[in-house]
C-alpha cells in the first residue's frame, strides 16, 4: 500500500534529525537533502523548516559555505 504517513510523522522526523547528535557540516546537508526531498513532492512549508533549521545549525558551526548553499534555495 503506498500511504503517506500523516505530516506529524514528516515533522516528527525532521525534528529527530535536527536533535541528533552528530557531525555539523552533515547535519546541515542531510537537512538539505530532506528539504530538497520536501520540496519536490510539493510539501514547500516542510522544507523551509528544513532549510531554517539548516541555516540555525550552519550558523552555529560558522559554515559559510554552507550558509551560501542554504540561501540559493530559500530564494
Amino acid at each position: 500500500m503506498d500511504i503517506d504517513p500523516p505530516k506529524r510523522w514528516k515533522l516528527f522526523k525532521v525534528e529527530l534529525m535536527y536533535r541528533w547528535p552528530q557531525e555539523s557540516r552533515k547535519k546541515v546537508k542531510m537537512l538539505l537533502k530532506l528539504g530538497d526531498d520536501y520540496r519536490n513532492s510539493g510539501e514547500d512549508d516542510l522544507a523551509e523548516y528544513c532549510y531554517h533549521l539548516s541555516r540555525k545549525v550552519a550558523e552555529e558551526a560558522r559554515a559559510v559555505h554552507l550558509l551560501k548553499k542554504i540561501e540559493q534555495r530559500v530564494r
